[in-house]
């Protein structure tokens, strides 16, 4: 991968559209996209679950959890596509380690991400 490729660098969490409605309005997070290939995403539905005691009960961390997305691998790119595929290796979710592929569009310090073939559309912010 390119040290000089446009989604090179972290970016925080916007906002995520399904249909034009927000699906996790208060939701927090970044993506990161290493020059070495390696990526990671972490997006919280924000909903701050808090806990009782010490350690969270079953129940506090099935809350807590609950819509949280949390993964990493790698990452690669087809420019004809315009797609960024995330190759990931770990994940959060149960089973999730199917690669997933989005289209891509960058302007300015503004990333969109597009799950090929819907319209679900994430959107991000360069941090600086």
């Amino acid at each position: 991968m390119s040290a000089s490729h446009p989604l090179v660098g972290t970016w925080r969490y916007v906002d995520a559209k399904l249909d034009g409605k927000s699906t996790r309005p208060n939701g927090k997070g970044m993506i990161y996209y290493a020059p070495s290939g390696a990526m990671m995403c972490q997006v919280s539905p924000g909903n701050d679950v808090k806990r009782a005691g010490a350690k969270p009960t079953p129940d506090e961390a099935l809350a807590a959890l609950d819509n949280h997305i949390a993964y990493f691998g790698s990452w690669s790119i087809d420019e004809a596509a315009q797609t960024v595929t995330h190759h990931r290796l770990g994940s959060v979710q149960p089973g999730d380690t199917a690669d997933l592929v989005r289209k891509f569009k960058i302007e300015g310090d503004k990333l969109t991400l597009n799950t090929v073939g819907t319209n679900y559309f994430v959107y991000w912010e360069r941090m600086k």
